[in-house]
């Protein structure tokens, strides 16, 4: 038997089958990509976390190395201010 496009239903059924596989595929396809964007989201995710952490850490460096600047400084000061009252003492 044909359809009215001189098609079989067995040529019909056929074309479905295969229609059908490849959307099965697609879909497998598509799910894989999936999982494999929220790993990538997850993952970054956990590096903007350290990038932070990092950033915090670094501020805290950047801070003591200008306080321990200034605590040199002052330290010199003092020194020099001694030495120069032992020479003219």
């Amino acid at each position: 038997m044909t359809s009215g496009n001189g098609e079989s239903y067995d040529t019909a059924a056929e074309r479905l089958e295969r229609a059908m596989n490849r959307l099965d595929t697609s879909m497998r396809a598509l799910s894989g990509r999936m999982r494999a964007v929220a790993r990538l989201e997850s993952e970054n995710q956990r590096l903007a976390g350290e990038l932070e952490e990092a950033r915090a850490r670094a501020t805290r460096i950047d801070d003591t190395a200008d306080m321990v600047s200034q605590r040199l400084g002052d330290v010199i000061d003092t020194v020099r201010d001694v030495l120069e009252g032992e020479a003219r003492g």
